[in-house]
């Protein structure tokens, strides 16, 4: 028998992915329709590993070349862990024998404690993620000495406008929120996720999408994921001529004082590359680091360095909504 066997029966696959012992907000059958419906260009297949473990890939073909990644549009992809204890090292050499297409796989903080040992070391990550972590067991007092003094300073400053944060209920909020983002996105010369991802979040259960309100108008906005044990910041985006009002700042402090001593335990700041301006901003709430590690089998070109990059900072906003679809598969 082969060590990793294909799932093609989707009953079959729901009623694994019901018994594994950790899986993220994007690993659900749900998700996964949803995105093969936005996107004709991708199609996931699942794979069983000695009824150990699950991986769920995404396949699609870019610049003719087939490959596969787990898990699309999301820091953190597969595999699945089953049971403990399971033999890391087989797990990986059976790995990369088993797929021949290009393949990559960003492995979940809390993964590799299933495994035995996988062997992934510091040079196998370029990206971390901080959690703030036992803050179903903290209050105000025992976080707020741990943040640096200059976000404590941003904090206290941004108190003072008053600004008024609520949950994202209406999808004319949404629509405001999203121009936001869109406007962020082509500063910082990347490509958008399409609306569509941003009213599945509003319904979802398992999402809130929290704004920040000065005078009525929408001047910031963040989405955070739900799962497991975790409170997951997945994205934000503000209005710059708003900036000094430090809105994120606040969406931010707010939404961890909300879940203190409630049931999630641990608050994941969300993956960043290393020396970025956002590792700082993030490494500033006194999280503890925890490298993003990656088994891949060939080498990704950075989008920052693309010419893709340098032509998307020149597209209007309502064209790179329009185009958002097609062009997804180069930031996967």
């Amino acid at each position: 028998m082969e060590s990793f066997q294909k799932i093609d029966d989707k009953g079959k696959y729901q009623g694994l992915l019901d018994k594994v012992l950790f899986k993220t907000f994007f690993h659900n059958l749900e998700w996964e329709e949803f995105l093969e419906k936005e996107f004709k260009w991708l199609k996931f297949e699942h794979y069983l590993y000695k009824e150990e473990v699950l991986v769920s890939f995404a396949r699609y073909k870019i610049l003719g070349k087939e490959k596969l990644i787990s898990h699309p549009f999301c820091e953190y992809g597969g595999p699945l862990p089953l049971k403990e204890g399971i033999e890391g090292r087989d797990f990986r050499r059976v790995f990369f024998l088993t797929f021949k297409d290009f393949f990559k796989v960003s492995f979940h903080p809390k993964i590799p404690r299933y495994f035995k040992s996988l062997g992934l070391k510091e040079p196998d990550s370029s990206r971390d993620t901080y959690f703030i972590e036992n803050i179903h067991q903290k209050k105000e007092e025992d976080l707020w000495p741990s943040f640096r003094k200059t976000l404590r300073h941003s904090i206290r400053k941004s108190q003072q406008h008053n600004l008024e944060i609520k949950k994202c209920q209406k999808e004319d909020e949404l629509r405001f929120f999203y121009t936001l983002y869109l406007k962020n996105v082509k500063k910082h010369r990347t490509i958008p996720y399409p609306f569509s991802f941003f009213k599945y979040f509003l319904y979802s259960k398992d999402s809130e999408i929290i704004l920040a309100k000065k005078k009525d108008k929408i001047i910031a906005g963040s989405v955070f994921l739900f799962y497991d044990e975790f409170i997951h910041y997945f994205l934000n985006a503000s209005d710059q001529r708003y900036k000094k009002l430090g809105a994120n700042y606040i969406i931010l402090w707010n939404q961890i004082k909300n879940y203190l001593g409630k049931n999630y335990q641990t608050f994941d700041l969300g993956g960043t590359r290393r020396a970025s301006s956002l590792e700082i901003f993030k490494r500033g709430w006194g999280g503890k680091r925890y490298p993003i590690f990656e088994m891949k089998n060939f080498t990704i070109e950075k989008l920052k360095s693309s010419n893709l990059r340098n032509v998307l900072g020149l597209f209007p906003v309502s064209l790179l909504e329009k185009m958002s679809p097609s062009l997804l598969k180069y930031k996967l």
